[in-house]
């Protein structure tokens, strides 16, 4: 394992988790994981240089704009996901 890490996509999974039965949208595996690419790709990159443990603490230091930030860009690509699956139906 290397000795950085992006922690925004840490924290863009927990959100994600935290939003994820709210979210109008497939429940699949392929579906998340595309929503999950899709707003690290509207976000800025956060690398750090830590311990792994230490990554939950940068989850207490989220500003209220970084949080809205991200729970827009998931909200963003849920709707994109929603509205063009890489699935067949299901």
């Amino acid at each position: 394992m290397s000795g950085y890490h992006n922690v925004m996509e840490f924290l863009v999974v927990q959100k994600l988790e935290d939003v994820w039965e709210t979210l109008d949208c497939c429940k699949c595996d392929k579906c998340r994981n595309d929503i999950i690419a899709l707003t690290l790709n509207q976000l800025p990159a956060k690398y750090v240089v830590t311990k792994e443990g230490e990554l939950y603490a940068r989850l207490a230091e989220l500003s209220n704009e970084e949080e809205r930030e991200i729970l827009i860009a998931l909200a963003k690509s849920a709707k994109l996901v929603k509205a063009h699956p890489k699935h067949e139906d299901i």
